[in-house]
């Protein structure tokens, strides 16, 4: 069974060439550095933009409300100031939940981000139903999801050590944006053959 979002259009980004991108790209950010790193906060950007449109009082998490690259591009400079990579980027999936919860509260928003840890060690992995059943009911909520991929396995599709913005998951694939791109991926290959640690992050939390 297939779910999404229910508006994925509502993260296309007009370019001033009047190009459309799905999703944005981190090599938009003014800084060398950023653009190097901002793969998260990119993501908890887009994810933000998506939420302000549904609902009045979540607003004030992209307030410009425009999808034109130069407004964009100001929110994602906003949202780096709490959702900071560190000297290894945005590495560690709780470094995502505490940025992104510290910036709605900023914007008056209260968020309590969920987070799914997946670790290095086999042994210890959540088992693939678990990891789907989280992707699936934040995409319930019309939530997209912030993947965090340290390895990409045999995913060729995949960056390693990159955030990407889930939107859809049916079957064992996942629709992905990913640097202005819309992607389908193999998510339960990357789930069998990724040898890094990894997590996946909704920012309005789980359902009770």
């Amino acid at each position: 069974m297939r779910v999404s979002v229910s508006h994925p259009e509502w993260m296309d980004i007009t370019g001033p060439d009047g190009a459309v991108t799905h999703g944005a790209d981190q090599d938009w950010f003014p800084d060398p550095w950023q653009q190097r790193a901002g793969c998260g906060p990119t993501a908890a950007a887009l994810i933000f933009a998506y939420l302000s449109r549904q609902r009045p009082e979540w607003a004030p998490l992209y307030p410009e409300g425009v999808m034109e690259r130069a407004a964009f591009t100001a929110h994602m400079v906003r949202v780096w100031d709490y959702v900071t990579p560190r000297f290894h980027g945005l590495n560690q999936p709780e470094l995502m939940v505490e940025g992104m919860a510290a910036y709605a509260a900023s914007r008056g928003v209260p968020l309590s981000p969920a987070l799914l840890a997946f670790p290095a060690a086999r042994t210890k992995r959540p088992p693939w139903e678990e990891v789907a059943d989280f992707v699936r009911r934040s995409l319930e909520q019309d939530c997209p999801v912030a993947f965090l991929n340290l390895h990409n396995g045999r995913v060729k599709e995949l960056d390693w050590w990159h955030w990407v913005t889930i939107t859809a998951l049916e079957d064992g694939r996942a629709e992905i944006l990913d640097s202005g791109n819309r992607l389908t991926i193999d998510f339960h290959l990357w789930y069998e053959t990724t040898r890094r640690r990894g997590g996946f992050v909704s920012a309005l939390g789980e359902r009770p």
